[in-house]
């Protein structure tokens, strides 16, 4: 069955017709490369992975200084020239791999292997989990706009949108001069 077409159906103020991923506003906040890895010239070393670089935690060397160990690259390379490979895991995480990690705070040794959950997937699921408005603003940093990739920025859901008036949606016809 299909519903009938109201008005209510092709505004994205209304809960009818916004798109349900970005709730009508056309666009989301992303974690980007170019956001986490503003200077490529810096080397892991000198911070170029940016949420990392901050605090005088030793965790984030030590956990880039396995990753190093484990995949043969040099963290004194400046990010545009280290492998691909390297790029990818520091990322997008292990996928599975299983790395030796040796965490040493001054008080206390650590070792063990685990999968590295990589870089984004760590920023997105904090972003998710956190109910602190101090870490949103803080992960926010690293966020980018971007076009809903649903609704490709337009704002309105599906129903809306296959909804044509000669050829065109709603939106493409609303954005045609008079």
């Amino acid at each position: 069955t299909s519903a009938e077409i109201e008005p209510r159906l092709v505004s994205f103020n209304n809960p009818a017709g916004a798109c349900p991923v970005c709730d009508g506003l056309g666009h989301m906040l992303k974690f980007t490369a170019d956001a986490l890895i503003p200077d490529n010239d810096k080397t892991l070393h000198k911070g170029a992975v940016a949420p990392w670089s901050r605090g005088p935690s030793p965790l984030y060397t030590q956990t880039l200084q396995a990753l190093s160990r484990h995949y043969g690259f040099s963290m004194d390379e400046p990010w545009h020239k280290l492998p691909p490979k390297a790029q990818d895991v520091v990322l997008n995480g292990s996928r599975g791999d299983k790395i030796k990690f040796v965490y040493d705070d001054n008080a206390r040794k650590y070792e063990g292997s685990k999968t590295f959950e990589g870089g984004w997937p760590k920023l997105e699921r904090r972003w998710r989990e956190t109910y602190s408005a101090w870490v949103r603003e803080e992960l926010g940093r690293y966020q980018t706009e971007t076009p809903c990739e649903a609704c490709e920025g337009k704002r309105l859901r599906q129903e809306a949108l296959a909804v044509k008036i000669d050829g065109c949606d709603i939106s493409q016809a609303s954005s045609l001069s008079i």
